[in-house]
């Protein structure tokens, strides 16, 4: 297996410290195995290599508690050796998981999984996943999306923003590039010199004159 960004990975959590945890029911749901890890950048401990993780070596990722406190979402950081993951979930393979259309952003993600072929990440993918309340009436929702044309990719952004005006929510996508790359579809629309490329390993700036051969 390799682990790429936004990936959602389940192993035996207690094996991981979450002693820094305040919260007892963030913990419980992290050691009971319902959470999935999401892989992730790591900020401080920077690593070499492609733009994804194998079997062997660590895998950084991140938990994501269900409710918020004082409006705020808990998150805490780990990680865990690539051969003790035992499940991988892609976005791509969320957003074909049946689901309640509870929300502006699971009802956003059911319209537009039907024109396009979209992965989800972010709140709307943990809900899934979990079918624990994640989302709410103002959830953005994050998309990520590859191997599209950009007349196709200028097709899904104009349906976004049809969607954006008319329920309230942000939608932000994320084209992933042939070298592992993902830039955002909006900067991408823009006149913009270069783009934001944010990789697994690190973020750079990327000339648009390039952005076409890695589509």
């Amino acid at each position: 297996m390799i682990f790429q960004r936004h990936d959602l990975v389940f192993s035996d959590w207690k094996q991981i410290d979450t002693s820094t945890i305040q919260n007892e029911n963030f913990r419980k749901l992290i050691a009971q195995n319902i959470l999935p890890g999401i892989v992730r950048r790591e900020e401080v401990d920077v690593t070499q290599g492609d733009n994804y993780y194998s079997e062997n070596e660590t895998v950084f990722i991140g938990f994501v508690y269900p409710y918020t406190e004082n409006g705020r979402r808990l998150r805490f950081g780990s990680s865990v050796p690539g051969n003790k993951i035992t499940r991988l979930v892609t976005p791509y393979e969320v957003s074909n998981f049946q689901f309640e259309s509870r929300t502006p952003a699971l009802s956003a993600l059911y319209r537009i999984k039907h024109e396009f072929r979209v992965g989800v990440w972010g709140s709307t993918s943990l809900e899934i996943i979990t079918g624990l309340p994640y989302t709410h009436d103002m959830s953005d929702l994050d998309l990520i999306v590859k191997n599209y044309p950009p007349d196709e990719l200028i097709s899904l952004l104009s349906i976004c923003n049809e969607i954006e005006t008319g329920v309230g929510i942000k939608i932000d996508v994320e084209i992933h590039l042939r070298s592992g790359y993902g830039i955002n579809l909006k900067e991408y629309a823009s006149e913009s010199d270069t783009l934001l490329g944010k990789g697994l390993r690190d973020v750079v700036l990327i000339d648009r004159k390039s952005i076409e051969a890695y589509l």
